[in-house]
């Protein structure tokens, strides 16, 4: 258990938290695209042939916001592999791990040139920190540049990370229901917030939004 524990860690903290995918030296550098009066995510995907959601992933936006006139976009080249999320069955429905809800500061990202394998919610009004779903607490600490941490195990292999913590209010081995209380929110950073299956890498906002599936 203790070596599984170690392991785990290891996968969350590496440079920062986020885990890095091996970059392929054989990849092929994005093109840029630079946007026109008009276009639109779904436009310049078919004129680029690729997803539109791929694109966007791409430029760390997604499809529901504005493009702007003159803005210079990142086309995946055709040799770039870009996955948006690990396929897997979430069971149990996340819930937001902060009320009211934060506005996400900094989005998660899976490119190999900047990767970020988490989210990082503004710093608002919201100071207590919640499980977003039942779970035991495996792992409890301070770590430099993310203040105190709590990790917490859920069922079919499912982890989540809570970062960025001026006081943790649970224990480990403390087995802990949704909603209930982790810890109070340091005072000048927003929520760091990570999903993993196993060793896979979920994207927290589409489990918190998808919820249950």
């Amino acid at each position: 258990m203790r070596k599984h524990l170690l392991t785990l860690l290891f996968c969350f903290f590496w440079i920062g938290f986020p885990l890095v995918s091996k970059q392929n030296p054989k990849s092929i550098p994005p093109t840029t695209y630079r946007v026109m009066k008009g276009d639109s995510w779904y436009g310049i995907a078919r004129k680029m042939k690729v997803s539109p959601d791929a694109l966007a992933k791409l430029n760390g936006r997604t499809i529901t916001e504005n493009l702007y006139e003159n803005e210079k976009l990142r086309i995946p080249g055709s040799k770039e592999s870009i996955t948006l999320s690990a396929d897997t069955k979430v069971k149990e429905r996340f819930a937001y791990p902060l009320h009211p809800k934060e506005k996400v500061q900094k989005k998660f990202s899976e490119l190999t040139y900047d990767p970020y394998k988490g989210i990082q919610f503004r710093r608002g009004n919201s100071s207590l920190v919640r499980a977003s779903a039942s779970g035991k607490v495996v792992h409890a600490d301070y770590m430099d540049g993310y203040e105190n941490f709590v990790i917490l195990e859920h069922e079919n292999g499912l982890y989540s990370v809570y970062g960025n913590l001026e006081r943790i209010q649970v224990t480990e081995g403390q087995q802990v229901k949704t909603k209930d209380r982790l810890g109070i929110l340091a005072k000048d950073k927003g929520l760091y917030f990570q999903i993993n299956q196993n060793k896979s890498i979920l994207n927290p906002e589409l489990v918190l939004e998808r919820g249950a599936e």
